[in-house]
């Protein structure tokens, strides 16, 4: 681990400010966001400096790459997490870009098929790759057992995450008042 990375705690008093609150998983939260960030940001970053792509566009190249086929442009935003409005912006960005390309269905004429080029191809060769590599770079201190652990307990968190997005939002209990340090009460 860098030394210049530690792990992020809350104060001591945590649950007496927040009754019904766990210090533990109020932790496990903000260190979890913190690194699924920093490795988004690390995974988007070889495309977007080798191909000025932003991580949109190259997950987009990088879908239609791994169907093995044309797709509809609801087809990628499904798959891509984004609006139909959304898709079409980023489709035109990267038709413009001369990475995609847009034909008619064979059969149905309502809908358009997206093709990568030949040249966005190359761009998913090259940066899939390095993708893969960062990745395997930023989890290469955890063992093998240690990562299967990992899995289990991001599943069970997104099954939890699954269940509580299906229902109303727990019911908070009231915040106590952080006692005023001394510092702020003697000036």
């Amino acid at each position: 681990m860098s030394d210049d990375v530690a792990a992020i705690r809350v104060p001591a008093d945590f649950e007496r400010e927040f009754p019904g609150a766990s210090r533990s998983a109020a932790e496990v939260a903000a260190n979890l966001v913190r690194a699924a960030n920093a490795f988004v940001a690390a995974i988007d970053r070889p495309p977007r400096e080798d191909a000025d792509l932003s991580a949109s566009a190259f997950q987009t190249l990088a879908i239609l790459d791994g169907a093995n086929e044309p797709l509809t442009g609801q087809a990628i935003a499904e798959r891509l997490l984004v609006s139909s409005a959304s898709m079409t912006s980023l489709l035109d960005t990267l038709g413009r870009r001369g990475l995609v390309e847009r034909h008619p269905h064979p059969t149905d004429r309502r809908k358009v098929l997206i093709h990568l080029t030949d040249e966005a191809q190359g761009i998913v060769d090259r940066m899939l790759p390095a993708v893969h590599a960062v990745i395997a770079e930023a989890l290469a201190d955890l063992a093998e057992r240690d990562r299967e652990r990992l899995i289990t307990s991001l599943t069970a968190i997104r099954a939890r995450l699954d269940v509580l997005a299906t229902g109303p939002p727990p019911t908070p209990r009231a915040r106590r008042k952080r006692r005023a340090s001394r510092a702020r009460s003697s000036s």
